[in-house]
């Protein structure tokens, strides 16, 4: 006596066919990880529709929400507070130019939004405080929107890689049910002749 063990799994493709057996292949409906990688990269959220992952969508758009505020704030305070270093540079260097320098006092003062001490009290190593401090934050918000950007190119990036994988996943046919089923099985050999045995198959 003998026993023959056979495994058989299924996927979107086909099935396995057995010389005792016939199975009739089933057809499914290819996901193609192609389109949902080019819809992505059109439209972010579009390849997550494809998947039928909706549940990704708002963070996803909420993700790109936050970043292109982050870009707005970061933008708007950097111009600020360029415009106000340049005008407080022309007015430090009207103001410190040396005996019978031809500059004269500008009259742009965008600078005057920030200003947290009496002006009209002359004196050098706070006006260069000053200006340095204006440097600094109109520094420290130009790094801040360039990182902005590149997080926005990277929320667009993480879209389309996520879509993808998904994509690829939807292919594989997952069956929660595992079944075992044992029946008798007759072989025959030139050698041994017939034998008789038992036919183990496990679907998965």
């Amino acid at each position: 006596m003998c026993f023959v063990v056979l495994v058989s799994g299924q996927n979107a493709e086909a099935q396995k066919i057995e010389s005792d057996s016939v199975y009739t292949p089933i057809k499914v409906k290819e996901h193609s990880p192609h389109k949902a990688t080019i819809y992505s990269a059109i439209l972010p959220g579009l390849g997550q529709i494809y998947n039928r992952k909706y549940w990704k969508l708002p963070i996803l758009y909420g993700g790109i929400g936050v970043t292109l505020y982050a870009i707005g704030w970061n933008t708007t305070q950097y111009n600020d507070y360029k415009n106000g270093y340049v005008d407080f540079s022309k007015f430090y260097d009207y103001r410190y130019q040396p005996e019978g320098g031809t500059l004269t006092e500008p009259t742009s003062k965008r600078y005057e939004k920030f200003l947290n001490y009496d002006l009209s009290l002359k004196n050098k190593n706070t006006d260069t405080w000053f200006k340095t401090q204006l440097k600094n934050r109109k520094d420290k918000y130009k790094r801040d929107r360039d990182l902005s950007y590149i997080i926005l190119v990277g929320v667009y990036v993480l879209n389309i890689i996520d879509a993808t994988v998904d994509a690829h996943f939807t292919n594989f046919n997952i069956n929660d049910d595992l079944s075992m089923t044992v029946q008798p099985k007759m072989n025959y050999s030139p050698v041994s002749g017939s034998t008789l045995g038992l036919s183990c198959r496990i679907n998965f």
